[in-house]
């Protein structure tokens, strides 16, 4: 950021997947980096810087490649060039979730978009070549991808840069931003734009600036949804199950309700959270990143921590699932009489007696399913934590 011009520069970053880009796919990115700055620079102050990154050696899956490959190289990039917005540009096709294909990733968190021209040209589609087309279609995507890393929302209107677009056609129309728009971007830029580097104390710096983007945290945590990070989490769920299952028919674990004080089983199940926290975080979350310097930057202070607290409050809700799904049982289906006969020292007919055997059963079972929701697929996970959306 150039803060004498008052200017904020967004990177384009070139992306090759192998060795140097073609001459073809250069030009494209030049040529569209320039329209995006003709369409940004006047109104908002904003400048375009177009560099080339050697490309990596990627390996596809069915046919294309991870975003997070990218994503996680525009990570370490934007770090090192102090760069506060980046277009991760690369000319293969990128692996989308739910549909056939995406041009686009867009991560507000990290305020990195990944973009892929690869369908963009029409000779693509058996069409003519027309590299002007092309250009039109990677700056209008360029600019929507901009959209979305300073928060705006979809536009009904073709024109606009914000539309919903369903086809690469659309892309070749969508230049138009409204009052309204130009006023929000105006106003999020320096928020956005901010990215503090560790000065000092490392710890300190990192609750500073939890407690200063305490709303980003809790921003992300609503957008991933916990009910959504389960749905992508089967093997967790049905590994913890199975364990619950066992355990609710052992005699041993009805000797712990009656014996063991509520709050005993009350801190095992803080720590059972946090354990299992932590371990799905080592599974799906991206290491931190540290400057040459061995410093750590405001941004992925916020991305861990969001990334931490997303799957904190997953566990919470899954160990909220657990207990009432252990309390029903224990009501309702379980014989009264093996309440009064199993445990040893005293009969478990209480509610407290219930209560405790709940709270011992969903703890184990948060605990042993997050050893198997490791082997749940990491990029479906990481979709929701860490990418607004496939274009």
């Amino acid at each position: 950021m150039d803060e004498r011009a008052g200017a904020y520069t967004i990177g384009v970053m070139k992306t090759p997947v192998q060795g140097e880009s073609s001459p073809q796919f250069a030009r494209t990115v030049d040529d569209a980096a320039e329209l995006l700055k003709g369409l940004l620079t006047e109104e908002l102050g904003v400048e375009v810087a177009v560099f080339e990154f050697a490309g990596p050696h990627l390996v596809p899956t069915a046919g294309t490649y991870s975003p997070f490959d990218f994503l996680r190289l525009g990570l370490t990039e934007k770090l090192e060039r102090r760069i506060p917005f980046l277009l991760v540009v690369c000319e293969v096709d990128l692996a989308a979730p739910t549909l056939s294909y995406a041009l686009a990733f867009p991560s507000r968190l990290m305020n990195i978009a990944i973009l892929s021209t690869n369908r963009l040209s029409p000779s693509f589609w058996g069409e003519e070549s027309a590299p002007e087309r092309t250009t039109e279609r990677l700056a209008g995507l360029m600019l929507h991808s901009v959209g979305h890393l300073l928060n705006l929302e979809h536009s009904s209107e073709p024109t606009n840069a914000m539309y919903d677009f369903t086809s690469v056609e659309d892309l070749e129309r969508m230049k138009a931003l409204t009052s309204g728009q130009r006023q929000q971007m105006q106003r999020i830029l320096p928020l956005e734009a901010r990215d503090a580097v560790q000065d000092g104390n490392r710890f300190l710096f990192i609750l500073r600036q939890v407690a200063q983007d305490w709303h980003v945290v809790l921003q992300t945590v609503i957008r991933a949804n916990p009910f959504e990070l389960l749905r992508e989490l089967p093997t967790m769920l049905t590994t913890a199950f199975s364990v619950i299952i066992v355990l609710f028919f052992s005699a041993e674990i009805w000797d712990v309700a009656s014996t063991v004080e509520l709050g005993q089983l009350a801190a095992f199940s803080l720590i059972a959270l946090g354990a299992a926290t932590m371990v799905l975080y080592r599974a799906f979350a991206f290491a931190a990143v540290l400057t040459r310097r061995k410093r750590i930057a405001e941004s992925i202070v916020v991305t861990t921590a969001s990334a931490i607290v997303s799957l904190l409050a997953t566990m919470v809700v899954l160990y909220g699932l657990f207990f009432v799904v252990a309390y029903a049982s224990t009501v309702t289906i379980f014989p009264r009489r093996l309440m009064s006969t199993w445990p040893t020292v005293d009969p478990a007919v209480r509610v407290i007696d219930h209560v405790k055997l709940s709270m011992f059963v969903a703890s184990v079972g948060l605990l042993a399913g997050s050893l198997g929701g490791r082997a749940d697929s990491t990029q479906l996970v990481r979709y929701v934590l860490f990418l607004d959306e496939e274009t």
